[in-house]
Formats: C-alpha cells, sequence, structure tokens
C-alpha cells in the first residue's frame, strides 16, 4: 500500500501565515506597550527602574517571541510552498473561486511566439497571452475595476487599489508603455529609492485585470510585482499591505489596531480613518484570518476572511465606512459557500467586529 509523506499542505500554509501575522501583531503590540509605558505621567526612582526593567528585559524578550513565531510561520509557508506549488488556499488568499471556467490551467511552455513569463506560475493562472497596450487613463485606474486572478495576493492589489483610489496620477506616472520593444517599464521603490522593473507585454489568462476579463494596468503592476519580489509568482502571494504601499510610493506607513480589547489603545475612529482618505492618504483594512489556529473568522457571512480590502470612504457623518473588494465589483463565493459581495458598507460596530486592522500611506500629492 503506498504512503504519502510531508504535511497536509493547505493547513501548513494556513498555520505558517497565522504564525507570520501574528508574530507581527504582537511585534506591533510590543511597540505600543513601550509607547504606553515610556509615556505614562509618573516621575521617580520607581518610574525609572519600572520602564528600564520594561525595555531592557520584557520588551526584548517579548520582541525576540514575536521575531521567532514570524520565522517560523515564513519556513512553514516555505515548506508548503515546496510540497505544492499551487495558489490553493483559504479565501483571502486568491480570487473568490479558484481556476475560472473556461481555462484549463496549462502551462505556457512551447506555445509558439509566447515570451516567457517570471517563474514559478500555479497551474491556475492558464495560458500566457500579449496584452499589448492597456488603458491607461484615470477612469481605468479605480479600485472597483480590479478583479484578483487565482494568485493570493490581495495584500498588493487592495494597497494598489487604494493609491489608484487617492492619486491615480501617480499611477499614471509609474507605468510606461515601450511599444518599440513590447515592454512596459513600472517604477516601484525600495527604501525610498526608485527602482525601475521592466517586464513583457503578455500575461497569464487568470491574473489580476478588469473586471471584464481584459488586462489592465493592475495586469501589468501584479506581474512587476512578481519581479521586484524575487520573480517567481509564489513570491508574491501572502505579504503585508506595508510593504505594497511602501513598494509602490516610496513613502511610509503606519498601522492600527482595530481590537477594542487592547487595553494601551484605543481604535481609531471612523471619523479619523475618513479624514486619512479625505487628505489623499491610501488606506486599507484587513479582516482576521480565521483559519482554526488563532481567533475566528468574521461574524459576517459577506466578508472574507484572511482578506485586504481598500478603504473607499467614510459617510460625511462617520456613521458607515465603505469598502471595495479586489475579488471585483461581482464579488464571489467563497470557500464557505457564503456569497461575498465587490463593495461594502458597514457601520461602526460592524467593521469593528469584522476587521482586525488598518494600514495607512502618505499621501502622494
Amino acid at each position: 500500500m503506498s504512503e504519502m509523506y510531508g504535511a497536509d499542505v493547505e493547513a501548513l500554509r494556513a498555520l505558517g501565515h497565522a504564525m507570520k501575522e501574528h508574530g507581527e501583531t504582537l511585534e506591533l503590540a510590543v511597540g505600543q506597550l513601550t509607547d504606553a509605558v515610556t509615556s505614562v505621567q509618573w516621575s521617580g526612582q520607581d518610574h525609572e527602574e519600572f520602564v528600564n526593567e520594561w525595555q531592557v528585559g520584557h520588551a526584548v524578550a517579548l520582541l525576540a517571541v514575536a521575531q521567532a513565531i514570524a520565522a517560523a510561520g515564513a519556513k512553514a509557508v516555505a515548506n508548503a510552498d515546496a510540497q505544492e506549488q499551487t495558489s490553493e488556499s483559504y479565501d483571502g488568499g486568491g480570487g473568490p473561486s479558484g481556476i475560472p471556467e473556461g481555462t484549463d490551467g496549462s502551462s505556457s511552455e512551447g506555445q509558439g511566439n509566447k515570451r516567457k513569463e517570471p517563474e514559478g506560475a500555479p497551474s491556475g493562472l492558464g495560458k500566457v497571452e500579449d496584452i499589448g497596450a492597456v488603458p491607461l487613463d484615470t477612469a481605468a485606474i479605480d479600485a472597483s475595476k480590479i478583479e484578483q486572478g487565482s494568485l493570493a495576493d490581495c495584500w498588493f492589489l487592495a494597497s494598489a487599489g487604494a493609491v489608484a483610489e487617492s492619486d491615480p496620477e501617480w499611477i499614471q506616472e509609474h507605468i510606461k508603455y515601450n511599444a518599440q520593444d513590447g515592454t512596459y517599464t513600472v517604477t516601484f521603490y525600495r527604501d525610498g529609492e526608485p527602482v525601475e522593473i521592466t517586464v513583457e507585454d503578455t500575461a497569464y489568462q487568470n491574473a489580476a485585470g478588469d473586471p471584464s476579463g481584459d488586462p489592465s494596468w493592475i495586469t501589468v503592476y501584479e506581474k512587476a510585482a512578481v519581479v521586484y519580489m524575487g520573480g517567481e509568482y509564489g513570491d508574491i502571494e501572502y505579504d503585508s499591505a506595508s510593504k505594497a504601499m511602501e513598494m509602490i510610493t516610496g513613502k511610509d506607513t503606519s498601522s492600527e489596531s482595530l481590537d477594542p480589547a487592547l487595553p494601551w489603545e484605543d481604535p481609531p475612529s471612523l471619523q479619523s480613518i475618513g479624514e486619512r482618505v479625505k487628505n489623499g492618504e491610501p488606506v486599507v483594512a484587513a479582516s482576521p484570518d480565521g483559519g482554526g489556529w488563532f481567533g475566528d473568522p468574521p461574524p459576517d457571512k459577506e466578508v472574507v476572511n484572511n482578506h485586504v480590502y481598500t478603504v473607499q470612504g467614510v459617510s460625511e457623518d462617520g456613521k458607515t465606512i465603505t469598502l471595495v473588494n479586489p475579488w471585483g465589483p461581482d464579488g464571489g463565493t467563497g470557500s464557505d459557500g457564503n456569497t461575498k459581495p465587490g463593495t461594502i458598507t458597514m457601520s461602526a460596530d460592524e467593521f469593528y467586529e469584522n476587521f482586525d486592522s488598518v494600514t495607512y500611506g502618505e499621501s502622494t500629492k
């Protein structure tokens, strides 16, 4: 009788990403708690000893634990990817229903004059197609015009959508079609310094595109991000919104927890989030993983778990917030069988119940 060696790949990958996320959350919490410890209104020798004990002892130990958890999670993900080079995972990773109908998931190798793509493409991406010059007008550069393909890169797509919402001209200025040789040049940033990435004007059928299924600016941005992140499609799956915003804009980011149980900091109000959007800051919100390892999934069955949404805006009265799902305006069906709409408007209570963090980028205007 044959035996199967190795791990349950989906469970291992889910565990790895949960560990990475919660390691990063713990690291963020240590920083917030350090701010609270050092800013408390207290003076004298006891205070100095207390602060020193925290900074030299407890904070250092907790940071080491947080980094060890995140590192172990990254190793688990790497092992899962090594065992199965596909993008199949739980809801927030890929698109709403895996491989779209009408595609066969075949490799692009040996297809006549098709140009070579980056390595490591999951089978669900389908065949390679020429895309030529895609629309780059401001009407096309919009968060609602993004539809996630079969890659697990909502962290990147939602963040790119947030930049497009706040400053579409920024995207226009950072993507160039080179018709003479059939390439695109996208300018990203590393440590605040511009990095030009040039890619062929081809794309996989099931890469990100517009809601009509046609290639768009996000198709090119996604492909350029693959090269930027290391050159394999697996490199762009599962990461942080802060990394995406910083690579797209070259500017700093910040994050806030939405957990009202944290004793040292109140969650941001909808009004404050709305002000940031009005001021031209790209903003995204992330839902909890709920993968069975830590915490619970979002209670609202219309919210995708372990997913990043673009924050489109907050109502004038500050009572509701509207978020855009990178799955596209029609949304899709999650692995739980529930419909996940493309746009969600929630009250403050609903938002805090279903999302666990927000990330802000600096305005590019």
